[in-house]
């Protein structure tokens, strides 16, 4: 059996795409697919099938996929559910790797759904193509060398590290809208539908193998494989952090679920367990997911749980404090030689314990000896810096000197950023740049930072287990 990198290459990363359904309307999905490739830049070959139009969003279009000179990698089926298994057919004789079929009315809808669902799978294993879907948005893959935008939505990511497998295209753009929303982009995105051959494992373990994708956001609806998910997902969680979300935990969510995608929506303690013992973050707010997702994609994983606040007014660092014990982080005290050291270099009213708090008048000099005295201490294994940008002192300055840190990968930095997004600009850009995760509440930023703990605390248990044997 070929591996599972190369059987989905042509998916994730085609050369051509044909669209078979393509249309002139612009208010369709035919016609978006195309659009959206053409936005995105995609860096293949794409070619239209309608047998009745000439060109789709200016490219020329052919009356069958039979028609096409070329070779095709992947084809999107947009057509009456109906006409799929001819369409299948005709993938096959041409060469398609693989299809992603955006049709819904399959086994969803019931018994005759089914029916059709089982006559295209069977002619797509005849040729040996892959089925992405059905009932599905697609794929994106935000690679410079690919820039593939298979995909009917209107998000446009930018490149970053994070890959995403959805089961429901919706909630795949809500976690998109989350990421933009805090500034980062992402690496892969695949949201599969009824998944009637290509599965979610075989998406996970393909992200795991990605050399670009640093950490792995799942939104799950059911897990029809518990066993396989997690093989798949241990192996993959053991290189590079695997968070996920469940839903369908209510007796209604479980019953929207199955008429979604028509799978069943398990026990939600059982699906909590299967993750747990996949080694899988577990979460059930989407931005918390988000957020810590963001804060994997930039920063280290931990050493430790012991944080060291580094802060510029009081408040926010408290309630910091109280997030980060409450959610079993340690948050020792300084060396008497760190807290010495301390008291020279900030102003006599600092505070010079843990949390260090160099006062709303702290200037870049102070910042730097209270991030130093950090990263120095052999007791703290992060940082959590509360940074307010009042206009009486150079934050510019001071974003730098974070920034700076924050490249070295000594120790993660989370950043709750207290300013006004519209005058700042620039010192949210150095800490932007310098790959600092910059959150607007302190308890958001403290459970971005816990995750990560928590991931490290998993990654240490593996560790320890195996070397009791």
């Amino acid at each position: 059996m070929r591996k599972i990198a190369s059987m989905l290459d042509s998916l994730f990363k085609p050369k051509s795409v044909a669209i078979i359904g393509a249309s002139v309307k612009e208010l369709s999905i035919g016609n978006r697919i195309i659009k959206n490739l053409l936005d995105f830049g995609f860096m293949g070959s794409i070619y239209p099938v309608n047998p009745q139009a000439d060109k789709v969003q200016g490219v020329r279009a052919y009356k069958s996929i039979l028609d096409v000179p070329d070779e095709i990698d992947l084809a999107h089926i947009i057509i009456p559910a109906k006409f799929v298994p001819q369409a299948v057919e005709d993938c096959g004789k041409k060469g398609v790797k693989s299809i992603i079929i955006n049709s819904a009315g399959f086994k969803e809808t019931g018994p005759e759904g089914a029916a059709i669902e089982k006559d295209f799978l069977s002619r797509a294993k005849k040729y040996g193509i892959r089925i992405f879907g059905p009932n599905c948005q697609g794929i994106i893959n935000t690679d410079p060398d690919v820039r593939a935008y298979c995909n009917f939505a209107f998000t446009k990511p930018e490149p970053g590290y994070i890959s995403i497998a959805a089961q429901s295209g919706g909630a795949g753009e809500l976690i998109h809208q989350g990421f933009a929303e805090i500034g980062i982009g992402t690496r892969l995105y695949a949201s599969n539908g009824n998944a009637c051959d290509i599965s979610i494992q075989e998406i996970i373990e393909y992200f795991g193998k990605d050399p670009g994708t640093r950490v792995v956001v799942l939104y799950i609806e059911s897990i029809s494989d518990p066993e396989k998910f997690i093989e798949t997902a241990r192996k993959v969680s053991d290189k590079k952090p695997v968070l996920a979300m469940k839903v369908g935990r209510t007796g209604e969510g479980a019953r929207a679920v199955s008429s979604h995608i028509g799978g069943f929506s398990e026990n939600d303690i059982n699906t909590d367990l299967v993750f747990e013992k996949a080694g899988v973050l577990i979460f059930k707010d989407e931005g918390e997911l988000c957020r810590a997702a963001a804060a994997f994609a930039l920063q280290p994983v931990p050493r430790g749980n012991r944080v060291g606040i580094i802060t510029n007014t009081g408040g926010p660092a408290i309630i910091a404090t109280d997030v980060l014990i409450s959610s079993g982080i340690d948050m020792p005290q300084l060396s008497e030689k760190a807290r010495e050291s301390l008291k020279i270099k900030l102003y006599p009213e600092a505070c010079v314990n843990n949390p260090i708090d160099v006062l709303a008048t702290g200037k870049s000099e102070h910042f730097r000896a209270a991030i130093e005295t950090m990263m120095n201490e052999d007791k703290i294994d992060s940082l959590f810096i509360n940074f307010v940008t009042p206009f009486f002192v150079d934050t510019v300055s001071i974003a730098k000197e974070i920034a700076d840190a924050g490249r070295q990968k000594k120790k993660p930095i989370i950043c709750n950023l207290m300013t006004d997004k519209n005058r700042w600009t620039e010192t949210i850009s150095i800490l932007k740049d310098g790959g600092i995760p910059c959150y607007s509440f302190p308890s958001d930023a403290s459970k971005a930072l816990a995750s990560l703990v928590h991931y490290a605390g998993l990654q240490q248990a593996k560790e320890n287990k195996i070397s009791r044997f």
